[in-house]
């Protein structure tokens, strides 16, 4: 019978994710974050395309194939259908993993706090408020770029002191104009990944 094979094969999996997780994840890992939402909607439904679209074409086919292995346990008992949900999200997770060109870590719990911007990005997206996001991003900017500036401004007062001090100058003025320059940099090169690029 092939649902024993089967069951062991996402037993299997389902530890190997759990001992490999990892903070080091985006918000898209967690069992409560977008892609296993839709991975869920799927198996559900019966319709593809709400995960589908996670993923770029060149991992279409390897998720087609765990949701066609998947869709019949998730539809037997409840201990199938809890190894078939997490075999799946897994699978859906670790490709949309590979489709940002980015390392799969394993899943997140859910109810995995967000990081603040990411939490202000995605609110903007469910109001259509993007001032909230902005104010984030404004107020860290404005931060750390005062205190660099700053610790640049006390530091020029004594650069002519001694050798010392004005290496303590320089240091401070080189940190201060890099910092500026790869905040800036990094502002104008966009998002450094997307799915399916």
């Amino acid at each position: 019978m092939r649902t024993k094979p089967f069951i062991l094969t996402i037993a299997s999996l389902v530890f190997a994710g759990l001992v490999w997780a990892s903070a080091a994840s985006a918000h898209c890992d967690s069992l409560d974050g977008p892609v296993a939402k839709a991975a869920v909607k799927s198996l559900k439904t019966g319709d593809f395309s709400h995960v589908q679209i996670w993923v770029g074409q060149e991992q279409e086919q390897e998720l087609r194939d765990a949701y066609q292995r998947a869709k019949p346990a998730f539809e037997k008992g409840e201990s199938a259908r809890k190894l078939a949900r997490r075999y799946f999200i897994e699978s859906a997770i670790r490709l949309h993993r590979t489709a940002e060109n980015q390392p799969y870590t394993g899943v997140k719990p859910a109810d995995t706090p967000l990081p603040e911007d990411v939490e202000a990005a995605e609110k903007a997206l469910k109001t259509g408020d993007i001032d909230p996001a902005l104010d984030i991003l404004n107020q860290a900017m404005r931060d750390e770029v005062s205190h660099w500036f700053q610790k640049a401004l006390e530091a020029r007062q004594d650069k002519n002191k001694s050798v010392e001090a004005g290496r303590e100058w320089t240091d401070a003025y080189v940190k201060y104009v890099i910092y500026v320059h790869k905040l800036y940099k990094t502002i104008k090169a966009g998002p450094p990944h997307g799915v399916g690029e």
